[in-house]
């Protein structure tokens, strides 16, 4: 049985953007994740050791920001992706949407996105 594992609103502190003070001074970045992955066993079995631990995926995503810097989102985004499908071989599919509330520009702006969907076949080396 496949199915998603929704992550929404993971908030962290990251350098991300083009602007010198924006690589010096962190900032807040908002993700979400919907990750494909197949949920039979752990629907089935209720444990833990047969699902994939949100906590790790959220982990892995904070350290990634909080630890590098970015010019882009795109990049950032990117990183998360490609760094979730290298660590969970169970996810097929990484789709995300990464946020900066309230960017450095000078119109009013709830926030800018990139949302991108990438899966374990997209980054297989030919």
């Amino acid at each position: 049985m496949k199915g998603l594992l929704i992550v929404k609103g993971l908030t962290t502190l990251s350098r991300v953007g083009c602007l010198p003070t924006e690589q010096k001074v962190p900032q807040p970045i908002e993700v979400d994740l919907e990750l494909e992955l197949e949920l039979g066993r752990a629907a089935a079995e209720d444990s833990l050791r047969d699902a994939l631990d949100y906590r790790r995926v959220c982990d892995l995503t904070r350290s990634l920001l909080e630890n590098n810097s970015y010019r882009l989102l795109e990049a950032a985004a990117f990183a998360i992706a490609k760094e979730v499908l290298a660590c969970f071989p169970q996810v097929q599919r990484v789709k995300l949407q990464i946020r900066k509330p309230h960017p450095a520009i000078p119109v009013p702006l709830h926030f800018a996105a990139v949302s991108l969907d990438l899966t374990r076949q997209d980054i297989v080396s030919p």
